[in-house]
């Protein structure tokens, strides 16, 4: 099942002047590098959604998300790579399907059903959810982004496989799954920063502390569940909103691209890159901190952000690099 992808993924130091500057030893997690579609996070948060479509035999896995969605984009291609049938339910009826993330997805077998911005926002209540299984009775329905006990256990793996030692763990954040999996598994020493990529996103502090919650209650006792208490969001790098982007952030992923040669993604990593750098120059770490960033993929969404710059005077620059 997961012989098509590059597992481990890479963990990379990187020779970032800012840090070195200050005498912080920066690492990241390339997760980008597990698929080329699937990349990131969003396997590691289907992972088990796959598994658990096949073993109990659903007739498909449906999920949500926007135009632009990384997420739709890796289920629908993890759906053609397993066989699977998917339904994505797009927020938005003037939703364009000729975009590259939903081009992309009807390629790869998902059907696609655009609904109004009012009706997404009831993707969480029972009764909406009820009547949609009844519509799709096979299909086992799995929250926007992964966002379930699932996509926890999966981001739970993330650390087993880093063998080093750090001081501070940095993840990005839309739906805290992935954040809730390293909170959950960084153990008792370790300081873990959230960094969510949507306005007023410290309401998600009450979704880590409820995933927290469930696994504690779990039946079996996970290996991986080694909790801290010692995490926090940092909300002041979204840029405005979900996927907002905003010149001096685009200025400095290209920046960063050329000093480090690795691609961020404009959604979510770049804005926690961003907002380490400018920590970093203020002093927030000491010298000598490690620091472990996670890379969550996404970059397929590059295209797709580029097309919605055309009319600016900057753009992302290695979208024909990656």
């Amino acid at each position: 099942m997961l012989s098509m992808f590059n597992l481990p993924s890479p963990l990379e130091k990187i020779e970032w002047s800012v840090a070195l500057d200050h005498g912080i030893e920066v690492w990241m997690k390339r997760d980008d590098q597990i698929h080329h579609v699937i990349s990131g996070n969003k396997w590691r948060k289907l992972k088990y959604s796959v598994k658990e479509v096949r073993d109990k035999k659903y007739d498909g896995l449906l999920t949500f998300g926007g135009a632009f969605s990384n997420h739709i984009a890796a289920t629908a291609h993890a759906g053609r790579v397993h066989g699977i049938s998917t339904i994505g339910i797009i927020r938005g009826e003037e939703a364009d399907r000729a975009n590259p993330t939903l081009t992309k997805a009807l390629k790869d077998g998902m059907q696609l059903v655009p609904i109004s911005r009012e009706e997404y926002a009831r993707k969480e209540l029972e009764g909406f959810l009820e009547q949609l299984q009844a519509q799709y009775p096979g299909y086992l329905i799995v929250p926007e982004g992964g966002a379930n006990r699932n996509g926890v256990l999966g981001c739970m793996e993330i650390l087993t496989e880093v063998q080093l030692d750090f001081d501070v763990i940095a993840c990005p954040l839309g739906t805290s799954t992935t954040f809730s999996g390293i909170v959950a598994s960084a153990g008792a020493t370790a300081e873990v920063l959230g960094f969510p990529a949507l306005k007023g996103g410290g309401y998600l502090r009450a979704h880590v502390n409820n995933f927290l919650e469930e696994l504690k209650s779990t039946p079996k006792q996970l290996s991986t569940f080694s909790p801290t208490q010692n995490w926090k969001l940092i909300e002041d790098y979204h840029f405005g909103g979900f996927a907002k982007m905003k010149e001096p952030l685009v200025r400095f992923m290209n920046a960063f691209w050329k000093e480090t040669g690795i691609p961020l993604d404009p959604v979510y990593t770049a804005k926690m890159m961003f907002g380490l750098d400018e920590m970093i120059r203020k002093g927030h770490f000491k010298n000598g901190t490690k620091l472990l960033t996670l890379h969550t993929g996404g970059l397929q969404g590059i295209a797709g952000m580029n097309k919605k710059l055309k009319n600016k005077n900057y753009n992302i620059e290695y979208e024909d690099k990656i």
